[in-house]
């Protein structure tokens, strides 16, 4: 079984993940 917290911190770092990919393009995009 997947323990809640386990699961919690996976999408954080999934999320951080994203920002982080995101980001560069974004301030790209805004300069």
């Amino acid at each position: 079984m997947v323990k809640p917290h386990k699961a919690r911190q996976a999408s954080y770092i999934v999320f951080a993940t994203t920002l982080i990919l995101i980001l560069p393009n974004l301030a790209g995009l805004v300069s």
